[in-house]
């Protein structure tokens, strides 16, 4: 079974072309506990991040 901490502990990418919505969502994600959350707005390095992040 899935503990909750396990959920919170979960990796996260997000990518988005604004910055402001990327720092948004980060902001929002770690305020309810979230941990292990990558983000960028350039599309260049999405594979990059992934890969870094699985």
């Amino acid at each position: 079974m899935i503990s909750e901490q396990d959920v919170f502990d979960a990796g996260i990418l997000i990518v988005d072309d604004q910055q402001a919505n990327v720092q948004l969502l980060e902001q929002m994600l770690r305020g309810v506990g979230y941990s292990a959350i990558a983000s960028t707005n350039d599309l260049c390095e999405v594979c990059a991040l992934h890969q870094k992040n699985r």
